[in-house]
């Protein structure tokens, strides 16, 4: 099962935030593909002015191994100091739909952060059942990916072509699930909280 880590940083300005980004992207990134298990990572310029990154890989293992590595990189490189970690977000894949606008840069990011007590089998067949017509059609796609997280929540992390298609998606999604008696409002029961941003580049494992 794919697993995926969520980080969102604060602390310097908007001046080092590139810097930092293009470091995490020449550096972090390569050293992290040297180990099996690398998916994709994407470090993020968030609407907010925090930065961070997207992370994908084939198992938990991997994903671990690759915090022990970051951690050993943010301590080594003198950008990263004065940053600091809001939050590490990180779970097993349940729904996951690669969409025709895929791609390594360019890309809008939107993650949804939910309150939920669904179990991740619950999950699965919630989307499944109604919300994959949905995804598959939403224009602009580049990925749509849904974790059950390992601290109860549940993170809903997707890339469009623009920010146009990604607020698209928002009222579609939302109206499912804002529909009397469906699945997804009841395993997605609160409003999520919404972190969006652009992608700088992606690198593939």
């Amino acid at each position: 099962m794919a697993y995926v880590m969520f980080r969102v940083y604060s602390g310097p300005g908007a001046s080092e935030i590139d810097r930092i980004l293009s470091l995490a992207m020449k550096e972090l990134a390569l050293k992290i593909s040297e180990h099996p298990g690398l998916i994709r990572y994407s470090p993020i310029l968030f609407s907010d002015g925090r930065y961070g990154s997207f992370s994908a890989f084939h198992n938990p293992e991997a994903a671990r191994r690759s915090t022990q590595i970051a951690a050993e990189w943010v301590k080594a490189t003198a950008a990263y100091q004065g940053s600091k970690l809001d939050e590490l977000m990180e779970g097993e894949v349940v729904y996951a739909v690669q969409g025709p606008a895929d791609k390594d840069e360019g890309l809008y990011a939107t993650a949804r952060i939910y309150r939920s007590e669904a179990p991740p089998a619950e999950l699965k067949a919630a989307l499944e059942g109604e919300a994959d017509g949905i995804v598959r059609s939403l224009p602009g796609l580049g990925r749509y990916t849904v974790a059950k997280l390992t601290d109860g929540r549940v993170g809903s992390f997707s890339a469009f072509d623009s920010p146009e298609h990604a607020k698209q998606s928002t009222e579609k999604l939302g109206a499912a699930r804002a529909k009397s008696g469906s699945q997804l409002a009841r395993v997605l029961p609160s409003d999520p909280v919404v972190i969006d941003g652009k992608v700088l580049a992606t690198h593939r494992g």
